[in-house]
Protein backbone atom coordinates (compact mmCIF):
# COMPACT_ATOMS: atom_id res chain seq x y z
CA UNK A 1 0.00 0.00 0.00
CA UNK A 2 1.35 3.86 -1.08
CA UNK A 3 2.85 5.84 2.12
CA UNK A 4 -0.34 8.37 1.51
CA UNK A 5 -2.60 5.74 1.21
CA UNK A 6 -1.54 3.87 3.98
CA UNK A 7 -1.95 6.91 6.41
CA UNK A 8 -5.45 7.87 4.75
CA UNK A 9 -6.89 4.29 5.51
CA UNK A 10 -5.37 3.99 9.32
CA UNK A 11 -7.85 7.42 10.29
CA UNK A 12 -10.59 5.76 8.50
CA UNK A 13 -10.00 2.30 10.19
CA UNK A 14 -8.91 4.00 13.79
CA UNK A 15 -12.07 5.67 13.78
CA UNK A 16 -14.74 3.87 12.62
CA UNK A 17 -13.14 1.02 15.07
CA UNK A 18 -13.13 3.16 17.83
CA UNK A 19 -16.77 4.15 17.18
CA UNK A 20 -17.83 0.46 16.69
CA UNK A 21 -16.23 -0.74 19.52
CA UNK A 22 -17.86 1.80 21.35
CA UNK A 23 -14.13 1.75 23.70
CA UNK A 24 -13.80 5.13 25.31
CA UNK A 25 -11.91 7.04 22.56
CA UNK A 26 -11.49 10.34 23.73
CA UNK A 27 -7.83 11.27 23.07
CA UNK A 28 -5.43 14.04 21.77
CA UNK A 29 -5.98 15.89 17.99
CA UNK A 30 -5.86 14.24 15.45
CA UNK A 31 -3.39 14.73 12.95
CA UNK A 32 -2.05 15.36 8.87
CA UNK A 33 -2.83 12.46 7.50
CA UNK A 34 -0.30 14.28 4.79
CA UNK A 35 2.94 12.87 3.85
CA UNK A 36 5.16 12.37 7.02
CA UNK A 37 2.51 12.80 9.51
CA UNK A 38 0.47 10.14 11.11
CA UNK A 39 -2.28 10.08 14.11
CA UNK A 40 -1.00 10.34 17.60
CA UNK A 41 -4.04 7.95 19.32
CA UNK A 42 -3.17 8.16 22.66
CA UNK A 43 -1.40 10.86 25.07
CA UNK A 44 2.45 10.59 25.21
CA UNK A 45 2.44 7.02 22.61
CA UNK A 46 4.66 6.64 20.54
CA UNK A 47 4.26 7.43 16.57
CA UNK A 48 5.09 4.70 14.02
CA UNK A 49 5.37 7.54 11.40
CA UNK A 50 7.31 11.55 11.35
CA UNK A 51 7.02 14.19 13.31
CA UNK A 52 3.66 15.41 14.14
CA UNK A 53 2.60 18.80 13.35
CA UNK A 54 -0.97 20.15 14.37
CA UNK A 55 -2.96 21.05 11.54
CA UNK A 56 -5.89 23.63 12.70
CA UNK A 57 -5.44 24.82 16.01
CA UNK A 58 -1.92 26.94 16.55
CA UNK A 59 -2.92 28.41 19.56
CA UNK A 60 -2.41 26.50 22.92
CA UNK A 61 -5.03 25.28 24.43
CA UNK A 62 -6.76 22.93 26.47
CA UNK A 63 -9.21 21.80 24.69
CA UNK A 64 -8.09 19.20 21.86
CA UNK A 65 -9.69 20.52 18.17
CA UNK A 66 -10.87 16.66 17.58
CA UNK A 67 -12.06 14.01 19.39
CA UNK A 68 -13.70 10.74 18.74
CA UNK A 69 -16.96 10.17 20.00
CA UNK A 70 -17.05 7.85 22.97
CA UNK A 71 -20.27 6.52 21.50
CA UNK A 72 -21.76 4.34 18.78
CA UNK A 73 -24.03 5.84 16.16
CA UNK A 74 -27.42 4.87 15.84
CA UNK A 75 -26.94 4.41 12.04
CA UNK A 76 -23.98 2.80 10.11
CA UNK A 77 -23.37 2.59 6.57
CA UNK A 78 -21.70 0.23 3.83
CA UNK A 79 -18.97 1.34 1.82
CA UNK A 80 -19.01 -1.13 -1.23
CA UNK A 81 -18.40 -4.30 0.41
CA UNK A 82 -16.43 -3.53 3.12
CA UNK A 83 -17.19 -3.21 7.01
CA UNK A 84 -19.89 -0.97 8.33
CA UNK A 85 -18.38 2.05 8.89
CA UNK A 86 -19.89 5.61 10.53
CA UNK A 87 -16.73 8.11 11.27
CA UNK A 88 -17.73 11.29 13.92
CA UNK A 89 -15.45 14.08 13.95
CA UNK A 90 -16.72 15.38 17.25
CA UNK A 91 -18.85 14.32 20.41
CA UNK A 92 -22.31 15.24 18.61
CA UNK A 93 -21.68 16.13 15.57
CA UNK A 94 -20.19 15.76 11.39
CA UNK A 95 -20.25 11.59 10.94
CA UNK A 96 -18.62 10.89 7.66
CA UNK A 97 -21.52 10.04 5.53
CA UNK A 98 -21.55 7.20 2.90
CA UNK A 99 -21.57 9.97 0.19
CA UNK A 100 -18.20 11.50 2.00
CA UNK A 101 -16.72 8.18 1.77
CA UNK A 102 -17.80 7.98 -1.64
CA UNK A 103 -16.78 11.61 -2.68
CA UNK A 104 -13.40 11.20 -1.31
CA UNK A 105 -12.80 7.81 -2.95
CA UNK A 106 -14.30 9.25 -6.41
CA UNK A 107 -11.51 12.30 -5.71
CA UNK A 108 -8.85 9.45 -5.30
CA UNK A 109 -9.44 7.89 -8.46
CA UNK A 110 -9.29 11.31 -10.26
CA UNK A 111 -5.88 11.93 -9.63
CA UNK A 112 -3.45 11.45 -12.53
CA UNK A 113 0.06 10.79 -11.02
CA UNK A 114 -1.25 9.06 -7.42
CA UNK A 115 -0.55 11.63 -4.60
CA UNK A 116 1.37 14.68 -4.84
CA UNK A 117 3.16 13.42 -1.86
CA UNK A 118 4.34 10.74 -3.59
CA UNK A 119 5.00 12.08 -7.32
CA UNK A 120 8.63 13.77 -7.50
CA UNK A 121 7.49 16.55 -9.48
CA UNK A 122 6.38 18.47 -6.76
CA UNK A 123 9.40 18.33 -4.42
CA UNK A 124 10.85 21.55 -4.88
CA UNK A 125 14.53 21.66 -6.37
CA UNK A 126 16.89 22.22 -3.74
CA UNK A 127 18.34 25.93 -3.49
CA UNK A 128 15.24 27.34 -5.22
CA UNK A 129 14.42 29.42 -2.43
CA UNK A 130 15.97 32.67 -3.26
CA UNK A 131 15.08 32.59 -7.07
CA UNK A 132 13.08 35.49 -8.15
CA UNK A 133 9.21 35.59 -8.98
CA UNK A 134 8.41 34.30 -12.37
CA UNK A 135 11.54 32.43 -12.44
CA UNK A 136 11.38 28.74 -13.80
CA UNK A 137 12.12 25.90 -11.14
CA UNK A 138 11.51 22.94 -13.15
CA UNK A 139 9.86 21.86 -16.48
CA UNK A 140 8.29 18.56 -17.47
CA UNK A 141 8.03 18.84 -20.97
CA UNK A 142 6.62 16.18 -21.87
CA UNK A 143 3.70 14.01 -19.71
CA UNK A 144 2.01 10.47 -20.64
CA UNK A 145 -1.28 11.82 -21.97
CA UNK A 146 -2.70 8.91 -21.21
CA UNK A 147 -2.69 9.55 -17.38
CA UNK A 148 -5.17 12.30 -18.04
CA UNK A 149 -8.83 12.79 -19.53
CA UNK A 150 -7.67 15.39 -21.98
CA UNK A 151 -9.22 16.15 -25.79
CA UNK A 152 -6.97 13.87 -28.73
CA UNK A 153 -4.32 14.91 -30.24
CA UNK A 154 -3.54 17.17 -27.26
CA UNK A 155 -0.12 16.78 -24.91
CA UNK A 156 0.17 18.58 -21.65
CA UNK A 157 3.55 19.44 -19.80
CA UNK A 158 3.91 20.66 -16.18
CA UNK A 159 6.41 23.50 -14.47
CA UNK A 160 7.54 25.04 -11.33
CA UNK A 161 7.98 28.31 -10.44
CA UNK A 162 8.24 31.25 -8.35
CA UNK A 163 5.46 33.34 -7.43
CA UNK A 164 4.71 35.68 -4.52
CA UNK A 165 2.04 35.69 -1.67
CA UNK A 166 -0.02 38.36 -1.10
CA UNK A 167 2.73 39.71 1.54
CA UNK A 168 4.76 39.93 -1.44
CA UNK A 169 7.10 37.08 0.01
CA UNK A 170 8.28 34.36 -2.40
CA UNK A 171 6.46 31.05 -2.61
CA UNK A 172 6.93 28.08 -5.33
CA UNK A 173 3.48 26.85 -7.47
CA UNK A 174 3.15 24.68 -10.28
CA UNK A 175 0.94 24.91 -13.16
CA UNK A 176 0.50 23.23 -16.68
CA UNK A 177 -0.10 23.34 -19.73
CA UNK A 178 -2.38 22.06 -22.35
CA UNK A 179 -1.16 22.15 -26.29
CA UNK A 180 -3.95 22.43 -29.02
CA UNK A 181 -3.02 19.89 -31.88
CA UNK A 182 -2.99 23.19 -34.01
CA UNK A 183 -2.21 26.30 -32.77
CA UNK A 184 -3.86 29.78 -34.37
CA UNK A 185 -1.86 31.87 -35.92
CA UNK A 186 -0.07 34.48 -34.94
CA UNK A 187 2.67 37.21 -35.29
CA UNK A 188 4.79 36.00 -32.36
CA UNK A 189 4.31 32.31 -31.51
CA UNK A 190 1.60 30.24 -30.66
CA UNK A 191 -1.21 32.28 -28.24
CA UNK A 192 -1.60 32.46 -25.11
CA UNK A 193 -4.32 31.88 -22.45
CA UNK A 194 -3.49 32.28 -18.61
CA UNK A 195 -6.31 30.13 -16.78
CA UNK A 196 -7.50 31.38 -13.05
CA UNK A 197 -9.16 27.83 -11.65
CA UNK A 198 -12.40 27.87 -9.90
CA UNK A 199 -12.17 26.53 -6.18
CA UNK A 200 -11.01 22.69 -6.45
CA UNK A 201 -9.99 22.98 -2.45
CA UNK A 202 -7.02 24.20 -0.21
CA UNK A 203 -5.34 20.87 0.45
CA UNK A 204 -2.59 20.05 -1.64
CA UNK A 205 -4.20 17.01 -3.20
CA UNK A 206 -6.31 19.93 -4.90
CA UNK A 207 -3.96 20.84 -7.18
CA UNK A 208 -5.76 20.91 -10.92
CA UNK A 209 -2.54 19.31 -12.53
CA UNK A 210 -2.91 16.26 -10.99
CA UNK A 211 -6.28 16.29 -11.88
CA UNK A 212 -6.94 14.09 -15.06
CA UNK A 213 -9.87 16.23 -16.28
CA UNK A 214 -7.63 19.02 -14.93
CA UNK A 215 -10.57 20.60 -12.99
CA UNK A 216 -12.24 22.41 -15.81
CA UNK A 217 -12.18 20.25 -18.66
CA UNK A 218 -14.81 21.44 -21.61
CA UNK A 219 -16.28 24.31 -19.18
CA UNK A 220 -13.22 26.24 -20.46
CA UNK A 221 -9.90 24.43 -20.68
CA UNK A 222 -10.71 21.84 -23.58
CA UNK A 223 -12.50 24.49 -25.26
CA UNK A 224 -9.80 26.99 -25.21
CA UNK A 225 -7.32 24.52 -26.80
CA UNK A 226 -9.97 23.23 -29.05
CA UNK A 227 -9.93 26.96 -30.55
CA UNK A 228 -6.32 26.91 -31.37
CA UNK A 229 -4.79 28.74 -27.79
CA UNK A 230 -2.64 27.68 -25.38
CA UNK A 231 -4.03 27.40 -22.03
CA UNK A 232 -1.40 28.21 -19.43
CA UNK A 233 -2.70 26.69 -16.16
CA UNK A 234 -1.40 27.68 -12.04
CA UNK A 235 -2.36 25.28 -9.26
CA UNK A 236 -2.08 28.69 -7.00
CA UNK A 237 0.42 28.33 -4.24
CA UNK A 238 -0.52 25.54 -1.46
CA UNK A 239 -2.31 23.92 -4.13
CA UNK A 240 0.16 20.83 -5.41
CA UNK A 241 2.92 21.67 -3.23
CA UNK A 242 3.28 21.31 0.59
CA UNK A 243 6.40 22.91 1.40
CA UNK A 244 8.99 25.57 -0.13
CA UNK A 245 12.52 25.20 -0.58
CA UNK A 246 13.58 26.20 3.09
CA UNK A 247 11.01 23.08 4.13
CA UNK A 248 8.63 25.74 5.25
CA UNK A 249 4.73 24.75 4.99
CA UNK A 250 2.77 26.38 1.62
CA UNK A 251 -0.77 27.57 3.04
CA UNK A 252 -2.99 28.33 0.06
CA UNK A 253 -4.16 31.73 0.70
CA UNK A 254 -7.75 30.89 -0.22
CA UNK A 255 -10.22 33.63 -1.70
CA UNK A 256 -7.00 35.98 -1.48
CA UNK A 257 -6.89 37.66 -4.74
CA UNK A 258 -3.96 39.47 -4.80
CA UNK A 259 -2.03 36.20 -3.94
CA UNK A 260 -3.87 34.24 -7.12
CA UNK A 261 -3.34 37.37 -9.03
CA UNK A 262 0.35 36.73 -8.69
CA UNK A 263 0.01 33.21 -9.68
CA UNK A 264 -1.34 33.77 -12.37
CA UNK A 265 0.93 36.64 -13.61
CA UNK A 266 4.28 34.60 -12.95
CA UNK A 267 2.91 31.58 -14.22
CA UNK A 268 2.85 33.17 -17.86
CA UNK A 269 6.61 34.60 -17.71
CA UNK A 270 7.84 31.46 -16.40
CA UNK A 271 6.12 29.25 -19.14
CA UNK A 272 8.05 31.56 -21.73
CA UNK A 273 10.99 30.56 -20.09
CA UNK A 274 10.45 27.10 -20.60
CA UNK A 275 8.94 27.42 -23.69
CA UNK A 276 9.76 29.99 -26.29
CA UNK A 277 7.42 29.70 -28.62
CA UNK A 278 4.93 30.59 -26.91
CA UNK A 279 3.70 34.07 -27.68
CA UNK A 280 4.26 36.90 -25.21
CA UNK A 281 0.44 38.60 -25.52
CA UNK A 282 -1.52 36.75 -23.28
CA UNK A 283 -5.40 36.86 -22.36
CA UNK A 284 -6.13 35.69 -19.03
CA UNK A 285 -9.26 34.36 -17.91
CA UNK A 286 -10.84 33.04 -14.59
CA UNK A 287 -13.61 32.05 -12.80
CA UNK A 288 -15.46 32.11 -9.04
CA UNK A 289 -12.13 31.88 -7.03
CA UNK A 290 -10.18 32.44 -10.53
CA UNK A 291 -12.25 35.10 -11.54
CA UNK A 292 -11.21 37.20 -8.78
CA UNK A 293 -7.51 35.79 -9.20
CA UNK A 294 -7.97 37.20 -12.80
CA UNK A 295 -9.39 40.55 -11.59
CA UNK A 296 -6.87 41.02 -9.00
CA UNK A 297 -4.42 39.85 -11.42
CA UNK A 298 -5.44 43.09 -13.92
CA UNK A 299 -5.02 45.35 -10.74
CA UNK A 300 -1.50 44.20 -10.22
CA UNK A 301 -1.02 44.74 -14.19
CA UNK A 302 -2.05 48.38 -13.83
CA UNK A 303 0.60 48.72 -11.01
CA UNK A 304 3.28 47.00 -12.96
CA UNK A 305 1.95 46.98 -16.64
CA UNK A 306 2.76 44.43 -19.17
CA UNK A 307 2.22 45.44 -22.43
CA UNK A 308 1.87 42.05 -23.65
CA UNK A 309 -1.25 41.77 -21.45
CA UNK A 310 -4.46 41.89 -23.66
CA UNK A 311 -7.33 41.80 -21.55
CA UNK A 312 -9.10 39.86 -18.70
CA UNK A 313 -12.07 37.92 -18.35
CA UNK A 314 -13.65 37.51 -15.09
CA UNK A 315 -16.46 34.82 -14.77
CA UNK A 316 -18.72 34.76 -12.30
CA UNK A 317 -16.03 36.46 -9.87
CA UNK A 318 -15.63 36.28 -6.01
CA UNK A 319 -15.30 40.32 -4.80
CA UNK A 320 -15.37 40.48 -1.36
CA UNK A 321 -16.16 37.73 1.73
CA UNK A 322 -18.23 39.60 3.35
CA UNK A 323 -20.53 40.88 0.06
CA UNK A 324 -21.95 36.90 -0.35
CA UNK A 325 -25.53 36.13 1.37
CA UNK A 326 -25.57 35.87 5.17
CA UNK A 327 -27.64 32.61 4.62
CA UNK A 328 -26.34 31.01 1.39
CA UNK A 329 -25.15 27.49 1.70
CA UNK A 330 -21.58 28.20 0.62
CA UNK A 331 -21.13 30.09 3.05
CA UNK A 332 -20.00 27.90 5.32
CA UNK A 333 -17.75 26.11 2.79
CA UNK A 334 -16.02 29.09 2.02
CA UNK A 335 -15.47 29.95 5.49
CA UNK A 336 -14.42 26.67 6.70
CA UNK A 337 -11.42 26.76 3.65
CA UNK A 338 -10.40 30.36 4.55
CA UNK A 339 -9.75 29.57 8.10
CA UNK A 340 -5.82 28.15 7.22
CA UNK A 341 -5.01 31.02 5.59
CA UNK A 342 -6.07 32.90 8.30
CA UNK A 343 -4.64 31.21 10.81
CA UNK A 344 -0.98 31.49 9.17
CA UNK A 345 -1.68 35.49 8.22
CA UNK A 346 -2.83 36.40 12.28
CA UNK A 347 -0.50 34.17 14.70
CA UNK A 348 -2.94 35.16 17.11
CA UNK A 349 -5.99 33.44 15.43
CA UNK A 350 -7.87 29.99 16.20
CA UNK A 351 -10.68 28.37 13.91
CA UNK A 352 -12.56 28.33 17.11
CA UNK A 353 -12.75 32.31 16.71
CA UNK A 354 -15.44 31.78 13.23
CA UNK A 355 -16.14 28.05 13.95
CA UNK A 356 -18.66 26.65 15.92
CA UNK A 357 -17.09 23.05 17.49
CA UNK A 358 -19.29 21.58 14.32
CA UNK A 359 -16.99 23.87 12.47
CA UNK A 360 -13.85 22.92 13.74
CA UNK A 361 -14.37 19.38 13.33
CA UNK A 362 -15.43 19.23 10.02
CA UNK A 363 -12.35 21.02 8.59
CA UNK A 364 -10.52 18.78 10.81
CA UNK A 365 -11.71 15.81 9.00
CA UNK A 366 -11.17 17.69 5.67
CA UNK A 367 -7.38 19.01 6.15
CA UNK A 368 -6.70 15.20 7.21
CA UNK A 369 -8.40 13.05 4.31
CA UNK A 370 -6.52 15.91 2.22
CA UNK A 371 -9.62 16.51 0.25
CA UNK A 372 -10.80 18.28 -2.76
CA UNK A 373 -14.08 20.30 -2.39
CA UNK A 374 -15.74 17.09 -3.90
CA UNK A 375 -15.45 15.66 -0.31
CA UNK A 376 -15.73 19.03 1.76
CA UNK A 377 -19.67 19.35 -0.18
CA UNK A 378 -20.35 16.17 1.22
CA UNK A 379 -20.08 17.25 5.07
CA UNK A 380 -22.40 18.42 7.18
CA UNK A 381 -21.85 22.09 6.55
CA UNK A 382 -24.83 23.36 6.03
CA UNK A 383 -26.02 24.49 9.69
CA UNK A 384 -24.46 25.36 13.29
CA UNK A 385 -20.77 25.63 11.59
CA UNK A 386 -20.34 29.50 12.07
CA UNK A 387 -20.09 31.53 15.05
CA UNK A 388 -22.67 34.25 14.83
CA UNK A 389 -20.61 36.65 15.05
CA UNK A 390 -17.88 35.60 12.99
CA UNK A 391 -18.90 38.69 10.49
CA UNK A 392 -17.42 41.24 12.89
CA UNK A 393 -14.08 39.12 13.70
CA UNK A 394 -11.46 41.63 13.42
CA UNK A 395 -9.42 38.86 11.64
CA UNK A 396 -11.99 38.76 9.16
CA UNK A 397 -12.16 42.53 8.75
CA UNK A 398 -8.56 42.92 8.44
CA UNK A 399 -8.35 39.94 5.75
CA UNK A 400 -11.50 41.69 3.66
CA UNK A 401 -9.44 45.00 3.55
CA UNK A 402 -7.01 43.42 1.27
CA UNK A 403 -8.28 40.49 0.00
CA UNK A 404 -11.04 42.09 -2.34
CA UNK A 405 -11.28 42.89 -5.99
CA UNK A 406 -13.22 45.68 -7.11
CA UNK A 407 -13.24 49.49 -6.85
CA UNK A 408 -9.54 49.44 -7.94
CA UNK A 409 -7.34 50.42 -11.02
CA UNK A 410 -6.90 48.29 -13.66
CA UNK A 411 -5.31 47.53 -16.66
CA UNK A 412 -7.80 46.76 -19.35
CA UNK A 413 -9.64 45.70 -20.81
CA UNK A 414 -12.31 43.65 -18.57
CA UNK A 415 -14.57 41.79 -19.88
CA UNK A 416 -17.20 40.36 -16.54
CA UNK A 417 -19.88 37.87 -17.02
CA UNK A 418 -22.56 36.64 -14.20
CA UNK A 419 -25.60 34.91 -14.31
CA UNK A 420 -28.66 36.34 -12.54
CA UNK A 421 -29.53 33.18 -10.70
CA UNK A 422 -26.11 32.64 -8.87
CA UNK A 423 -26.43 31.35 -5.27
CA UNK A 424 -22.96 31.65 -4.25
CA UNK A 425 -21.78 35.33 -5.89
CA UNK A 426 -24.80 37.45 -6.01
CA UNK A 427 -25.41 39.59 -9.06
CA UNK A 428 -25.67 42.66 -6.61
CA UNK A 429 -22.13 41.99 -5.27
CA UNK A 430 -20.48 41.95 -8.77
CA UNK A 431 -22.61 44.75 -10.34
CA UNK A 432 -20.87 47.13 -7.43
CA UNK A 433 -17.65 46.02 -7.82
CA UNK A 434 -17.80 46.74 -11.89
CA UNK A 435 -19.86 50.02 -11.07
CA UNK A 436 -16.47 50.90 -8.91
CA UNK A 437 -14.23 49.37 -10.69
CA UNK A 438 -15.30 51.67 -14.37
CA UNK A 439 -15.95 55.02 -11.77
CA UNK A 440 -12.09 54.91 -11.16
CA UNK A 441 -11.57 53.46 -14.61
CA UNK A 442 -13.21 56.04 -16.78
CA UNK A 443 -10.65 54.96 -19.84
CA UNK A 444 -10.93 51.32 -19.64
CA UNK A 445 -13.39 49.42 -21.72
CA UNK A 446 -15.19 47.14 -19.18
CA UNK A 447 -17.71 45.26 -20.64
CA UNK A 448 -20.29 43.57 -17.98
CA UNK A 449 -22.63 40.63 -19.65
CA UNK A 450 -25.10 39.38 -16.88
CA UNK A 451 -26.75 36.21 -18.09
CA UNK A 452 -30.36 35.47 -17.23
CA UNK A 453 -31.53 32.09 -15.48
CA UNK A 454 -28.04 31.30 -15.35
CA UNK A 455 -26.30 29.78 -11.96
CA UNK A 456 -22.62 29.93 -10.83
CA UNK A 457 -21.10 26.94 -12.21
CA UNK A 458 -22.59 26.90 -16.00
CA UNK A 459 -22.05 30.88 -16.63
CA UNK A 460 -18.67 29.40 -18.12
CA UNK A 461 -20.73 27.18 -20.43
CA UNK A 462 -23.67 29.58 -20.82
CA UNK A 463 -21.35 32.21 -21.57
CA UNK A 464 -18.75 30.89 -23.96
CA UNK A 465 -20.00 32.50 -27.25
CA UNK A 466 -19.00 35.70 -25.92
CA UNK A 467 -15.95 35.29 -24.10
CA UNK A 468 -14.34 32.95 -26.64
CA UNK A 469 -14.87 35.89 -29.69
CA UNK A 470 -13.83 38.18 -27.08
CA UNK A 471 -9.90 36.33 -26.83
CA UNK A 472 -9.67 36.10 -30.64
CA UNK A 473 -10.63 40.21 -30.65
CA UNK A 474 -7.98 40.95 -28.25
CA UNK A 475 -5.43 38.81 -30.34
CA UNK A 476 -6.41 40.39 -33.53
CA UNK A 477 -6.17 43.96 -31.27
CA UNK A 478 -9.71 44.74 -32.19
CA UNK A 479 -9.79 48.70 -30.84
CA UNK A 480 -12.08 49.12 -27.77
CA UNK A 481 -14.15 52.30 -26.77
CA UNK A 482 -13.63 53.17 -23.49
CA UNK A 483 -16.00 53.28 -20.45
CA UNK A 484 -19.01 50.94 -19.06
CA UNK A 485 -20.97 48.70 -21.56
CA UNK A 486 -23.88 46.58 -19.52
CA UNK A 487 -25.35 43.64 -21.79
CA UNK A 488 -27.87 41.33 -21.23
CA UNK A 489 -27.83 38.37 -22.80
CA UNK A 490 -30.94 36.90 -24.85
CA UNK A 491 -31.24 32.75 -24.67
CA UNK A 492 -32.34 31.43 -27.63
CA UNK A 493 -34.86 28.89 -26.25
CA UNK A 494 -37.30 29.22 -23.06
CA UNK A 495 -36.11 28.97 -19.60
CA UNK A 496 -38.36 25.43 -18.98
CA UNK A 497 -36.73 23.95 -21.69
CA UNK A 498 -32.84 24.70 -20.37
CA UNK A 499 -30.40 21.40 -18.32
CA UNK A 500 -29.95 24.20 -14.99
CA UNK A 501 -26.65 22.33 -14.36
CA UNK A 502 -24.44 20.02 -15.70
CA UNK A 503 -25.81 16.07 -15.31
CA UNK A 504 -22.42 14.49 -16.36
CA UNK A 505 -18.81 13.96 -15.60
CA UNK A 506 -15.73 12.70 -17.42
CA UNK A 507 -14.10 9.05 -17.05
CA UNK A 508 -11.98 6.65 -18.44
CA UNK A 509 -12.85 4.55 -21.04
CA UNK A 510 -12.70 0.83 -19.82
CA UNK A 511 -14.28 -1.10 -22.58
CA UNK A 512 -14.10 -1.11 -26.47
CA UNK A 513 -17.56 -0.78 -27.13
CA UNK A 514 -17.44 2.76 -25.24
CA UNK A 515 -15.46 4.15 -28.06
CA UNK A 516 -17.89 6.55 -29.79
Amino acid sequence: MRPQAELEHRILTLLSLRILSGVSTVRQPLWCAQHGRGINETQGSPNAFHHLLPIVSRRKSNNPCLVLNDQTSNMTNKVGTSTQQHLHTGAEHGHLSTEALKAHEFEKAYRAHSSVFEDSFYKVPPGSAEAPAGALLKVEREVDPNLYNIPPNHAISRFMYQSQKSDGSLVPVTAYILWPYIARTHRQGHPVVAWAHGTSGVNPESAPSNLKHLWHDFQVVYQVTLNGYVIVATDYAGLGLERDGLDNEIVHEYMTGPAQGNDVIFSVKAARVAFPELSEDFVIIGDSEGGQAAWAAAERLYKEPLPTHLGTIAISPLTRLLSLPETGWAIPLLVIMLVPALQQRFHDFGPEDVLTPKGVQILQTYRALNGCNTLLFQLPCAHDTLRSDWQTNPHIQEYQKTAFTGGKPIRGPLLVMHGDSDSIVTMKSVTEAVHATAEVCPAVHIAYHVLPNVSHVPGMFAGQPIWMDWIAARFAREPLEPGLFNHVAKPIRPESTQLKEANWYIQNKTESWQSR
